[in-house]
């Protein structure tokens, strides 16, 4: 019975380590993504990010990862990690690879730093994003900047068929770019509407918006927050200009989100 006993609890240490390793942290953050399981994803953030970005707008990020990575297994297959590396870092550990669809047509690097928080890991920052594997991610010692969102799963291949064919990028469906807020060229602060400031609504709206070759938004609506900041939100969303995304040496449309952040007056 005891020997059974010393058994188990091997099998239950050994279990527990598996997850209590930055790579495990990371395959974690990514198996809740394919579910579409936001707040599991979120729980595997660290108090320092949540402290830098805010609970809600980390879970709105992660569904947004979660939604596209759907969106890339309907269109491609599994996806799967390859050519992983883990690096230690002033802050604690770095975990990067290569975030590959099963039929090998898409493909996107992702850069994870973690740290220990009461004893497991916690993601801290996600970089990343070059479009292939001859893309190198940075290197350890580095760290990668502070992403709003995920990289969105994923871009189309600057290798793919597409673009092997020639096809016009005109004719080429959006790649998703995530939370846009920081890379926009200029992004109009919008007003806080009188009826808003009524009934002192505040909090954060998200845009969903369109962004064509030229770096122009071409369409914008509300996903969410208080129904009297939308109109305000989206008419700055419209406003707002970007630099235009190339792919292949081509520019794209891309879709995204921009979120504005309201504060009761």
């Amino acid at each position: 019975m005891k020997i059974k006993l010393l058994l188990l609890t091997i099998a239950c240490l050994a279990a527990c380590s598996l997850f209590s390793t930055p790579a495990g942290t990371v395959k974690k953050f990514l198996a809740a993504g394919e579910k579409g399981d936001a707040e599991a994803m979120t729980q595997l953030f660290s108090q320092k990010a949540i402290d830098k970005l805010g609970i809600e707008r980390i879970r709105t990020n992660n569904q947004q990862f979660a939604d596209n990575a759907r969106a890339a297994i309907d269109a491609s297959g599994k996806l799967h990690m390859e050519d992983i590396k883990e690096t230690t870092i002033a802050t604690g550990r770095r975990v990067s690879f290569l975030y590959r669809s099963e039929k090998g047509n898409q493909s996107i690097r992702l850069v994870f730093d973690l740290s220990k928080q009461n004893g497991a890991w916690k993601i801290d920052t996600i970089g990343g994003g070059e479009l292939d594997e001859a893309n190198a991610s940075p290197s350890p010692g580095e760290s990668p900047s502070m992403v709003e969102a995920p990289p969105a799963p994923l871009p189309l291949n600057a290798n793919n068929q597409n673009a092997s064919q020639g096809t016009s990028t005109s004719n080429r469906a959006p790649i998703s770019g995530g939370v846009l807020n920081g890379k926009a060229v200029t992004l109009p602060k919008p007003p806080y509407p009188p009826a808003a400031r009524a009934v002192k609504a505040a909090g954060t709206v998200v845009v969903q918006v369109t962004i064509d070759e030229s770096g122009n938004v071409v369409s914008a609506r509300a996903v969410s927050g208080h129904p009297l900041l939308q109109a305000a939100a989206v008419a700055a969303a419209r406003s707002a200009k970007f630099s235009p995304t190339k792919l292949a040496g081509q520019p794209v449309k891309v879709n995204g989100v921009i979120t504005y952040q309201f504060t009761a007056e």
